[in-house]
């Protein structure tokens, strides 16, 4: 059988694509993800997260090595797993601020206001604390409340109001101000774009959801300026895949565009380097990429961390029976935006505090217990790229993500006063000051500007939200449409955070969500 569509990708915004036609259209979907179903019990359990970072469900990419970070290379955790990201993020559901979208428009994104997106995840949302105009209920994805937040968590909220800064019951609404994160969980477990949107169809056994897990596609068929189909590798033998209707890549901000390079689409030039076949000049595939970028500050406390959480018998008995306890953390378990400037327009950083001393991804544990705090970067300035290493789809590609690079230098001396606000909350309130016994990294306060810069060069990392490098838009450097057809290839779209145009004042799960539903839903038929 010749499926309507084929959809590249089941992560975040590739499940609700896949759901959307089936239950609007009642169209048959061939749903292709390079990773192996969600069988791994750690998925369900929140404060697992990290435990899977690097792992066999995790793409994670390295970095070229970046100057902004002293030369360091990163690592990008991507979900490679049925549900993609959404089954290794750290659930928290924070979907960014109404101007973000506005500016969306002003950047070509025609159709993708405020008002647009707010509908969209009221639709998507089924939101615990009940309807508001802002929120939803009843949609397929679940937002609740924390069911164990660490008191080291509410100490850095009664700290942030000691500093000023109002607690807030929904950021959505009152977005100036700090307030534990919502969760995509339900009950104490991870609800991820999978459980939202593919369990029920996979229960249901419905025969027009063909899901195919441990499929990696090496390219998009083109022929006469249609896409018709996918080649992918199934068992090491390259196979054929026909669409009748349409191909709809939703791989992501790294994979989405090395997928279309590899199929011919592209930086002409970049493709004949490779040897690729150029089926259309696309000089914007790739570029635009934007990344939140965290520094922040490890210290020891006198309790209440996670530390020991994932040893402990009793916690995992615990959260087994109840689903309750440290095991139900999300890691970041309370957020702040701020303003670093009185002349800035909106938040530049978000601050967040996690109940444990850690850095460099969690995978440097201090042994004891512990807080970090951290401040990200909400709008860089700085625009970086991906690129082919070779078209084999084996090959990882080329990440450049230029962080720091902005000429004006912004970007860095934002997440200097960032990184100044968290050694404030560290030691001048009462609330977390009173719980610190010391600090960790650094182990002193820095106050001198060369000292604060040197140390965010070095610690310095992904906060996991990629975007833009197949943008929204009408330009020359636009890789898709407002309704998310490719540029000059016809019945082939992408839905991710790739069309981003830019950075969001939030994370970006929840956007990837609305944009796959929104293209099921609203655009489809926009040929």
């Amino acid at each position: 059988m010749t499926p309507d569509h084929i959809v590249v990708g089941a992560g975040s915004a590739g499940c609700a694509i896949a759901t959307g036609l089936i239950e609007q259209h009642d169209a048959t979907v061939l749903l292709l993800e390079a990773g192996p179903r969600d069988r791994d019990p750690r998925l369900r359990i929140p404060a697992a997260a990290a435990d899977l970072w690097f792992g066999r469900h995790d793409w994670a990419y390295d970095t070229e090595p970046q100057p902004g970070f002293g030369g360091r290379q990163d690592t990008w955790p991507r979900g490679k797993v049925l549900g993609g990201s959404s089954s290794i993020n750290a659930m928290m559901y924070v979907r960014g601020m109404d101007v973000d979208y506005d500016e969306w428009v002003e950047q070509g994104a025609t159709g993708w206001d405020a008002a647009t997106m707010t509908a969209a995840f009221r639709r998507i949302e089924d939101d615990e604390r009940g309807p508001a105009d802002h929120r939803g209920v009843g949609g397929p994805l679940r937002v609740e409340h924390q069911r164990d937040p660490s008191p080291l968590s509410e100490a850095f909220l009664d700290a942030c109001e000691e500093l000023g800064l109002p607690r807030v019951e929904d950021y959505h609404a009152d977005p100036d101000g700090c307030g534990l994160t919502m969760v995509t969980q339900r009950d104490g477990r991870r609800w991820s774009a999978a459980d939202a949107y593919l369990r029920p169809l996979l229960k249901a056994k419905d025969p027009r959801l063909l899901l195919r897990t441990d499929v990696e596609v090496v390219r998009v068929v083109v022929e006469d300026g249609r896409a018709i189909g996918v080649e992918a590798l199934v068992d090491g033998r390259l196979r054929f895949a026909q669409a009748a209707e349409s191909v709809i890549v939703a791989a992501g901000t790294v994979a989405s565009p090395q997928l279309l390079m590899r199929s011919g689409i592209g930086p002409a030039a970049h493709l004949r380097e490779h040897g690729i076949e150029v089926v259309v000049d696309l000089p914007g595939v790739g570029e635009n990429l934007q990344d939140h970028v965290l520094s922040g500050i490890a210290a020891g406390t006198d309790g209440d961390s996670l530390y020991g959480a994932d040893k402990d018998l009793g916690d995992l008995v615990r959260y087994l029976r109840e689903h309750r306890g440290r095991l139900t953390s999300n890691l970041g378990e309370a957020i702040a935006f701020i303003r670093t400037h009185d002349d800035e327009p909106h938040p530049d950083i978000e601050l967040i505090a996690f109940p444990s001393a850690m850095t460099d991804h969690a995978r440097t544990r201090f042994p004891e217990h512990g807080v970090t705090l951290g401040a990200i970067l909400l709008r860089p300035e700085s625009r970086g790229r991906i690129r082919l290493a070779s078209p084999d789809p084996q090959v990882p590609p080329v990440i450049e993500p230029r962080t720091f690079e902005d000429p004006g230098g912004h970007d860095l001396r934002r997440v200097v006063d960032g990184l100044r606000w968290c050694q404030r909350l560290a030691t001048e309130p009462d609330a977390l000051g009173d719980r610190i016994t010391h600090l960790i990294d650094p182990p002193d306060v820095l106050t001198d500007e060369g000292e604060l810069i040197a140390h965010v060069r070095r610690t310095a990392q992904t906060l996991y939200h990629p975007v833009g490098t197949c943008r929204i838009g009408t330009d020359d450097l636009a890789v898709v449409d407002p309704q998310l057809r490719v540029h000059g290839v016809g019945s082939l779209r992408v839905a991710d955070a790739s069309v981003m145009p830019t950075l969001i004042r939030g994370h970006t799960n929840a956007p990837a969500i609305a944009i796959g539903d929104r293209l099921a839903r609203e655009l489809l038929t926009a040929d």
